[in-house]
């Protein structure tokens, strides 16, 4: 089975070295190394470049992109040029543990079934950096090396970072057209995975996920603009999610069209509320509690 790792990079140079040794001495060599520069204006090309040429890396590639495509379309445009069975997503900041890529191809290679496979992490901050929400698994989804996620009323999360994933590409080219602006790329995989029970959990620290001041994620919604504007996402995301599930029934379960269903009616209740204020809208959110994540 052919393995692909999709890097993406930007203004980088200073924090790279770390995962680039790590990626180079991973018990299972990936047969392709795709590192997507997202228009760095400081020296991190040429450090990539560098790096390869001295360890004489004839595997690993650097494509720099024309524009800014920014780090949401970057992951994207990475996994549909890559030619691996399976996808590993990865930071440019982080340190993955040496067995990582080999113990996650092989339970994929053992189970068919999973679409998504997300290893678990040791958090590591830096200095400024936001303290991360961590998702607190069921005890079906701890048991084991590996469970499958539990689509329940509140799927709308994201319980594990993008760096954890492996992804079987088959099951992306065919939810990628369903991608659209704005989607960050790891919730669009987890959410289109976990609505067909292909999202499972790997229970084993695989990689230091380092966080500082720069990070993307988990960002905070405070301003109410802001938050009409999040929930406008979700709306676009939950139509997709709606419309692949109609569309493949056979692949999505009644009960969970049913509770994509329903949160896209607690969506359009959230936004009127947000957009009118009113008080007495809070009352009629009241039956929705349960979309709440």
């Amino acid at each position: 089975m052919e393995i692909s790792v999709v890097l993406t990079t930007y203004n980088g140079s200073s924090v790279m070295k770390r995962q680039l040794d790590s990626l180079r001495k991973q018990t299972f060599s990936p047969n392709e190394v795709l590192i997507c520069d997202d228009c760095s204006y400081d020296d991190t090309v040429q450090v990539i470049e560098d790096y390869i040429a001295e360890h004489n890396l004839s595997k690993w590639q650097i494509r720099r992109n024309p524009s800014n495509l920014g780090w949401k379309r970057n992951f994207i445009e990475g996994m549909r040029t890559c030619s691996g069975e399976i996808i590993f997503l990865c930071d440019q900041d982080d340190v993955w543990y040496a067995d990582k890529i080999e113990k996650m191809t092989r339970e994929m290679e053992n189970h068919p079934e999973i679409l998504l496979l997300s290893c678990d992490q040791k958090l590591v901050y830096e200095k400024g950096a936001v303290r991360a929400k961590v998702y607190r698994q069921s005890k079906e989804e701890s048991k084991g090396f590996t469970a499958q996620y539990q689509f329940t009323n509140s799927f709308f999360k994201n319980p594990r970072a993008g760096c954890t994933y492996a992804v079987r590409s088959s099951f992306f080219c065919e939810i990628e057209k369903r991608w659209e602006e704005g989607f960050p790329h790891d919730e669009f995989l987890w959410l289109f995975a976990a609505m067909q029970g292909g999202a499972f959990f790997y229970n084993e620290v695989l990689m230091d996920y380092y966080r500082g001041s720069y990070n993307a994620s988990d960002i905070r919604y405070k301003d109410i603009s802001d938050q009409i504007k999040h929930l406008d996402y979700i709306r676009r995301i939950l139509k997709q999610m709606n419309k692949y599930a109609l569309q493949n029934p056979g692949k999505v379960s009644r009960e969970n069209r049913k509770k994509i269903h329903t949160a896209q009616i607690w969506c359009k209740k959230r936004i009127r509320l947000m957009q009118t204020r009113n008080p007495l809208r809070w009352l009629l959110m009241i039956p929705w509690w349960k979309c709440y994540n």
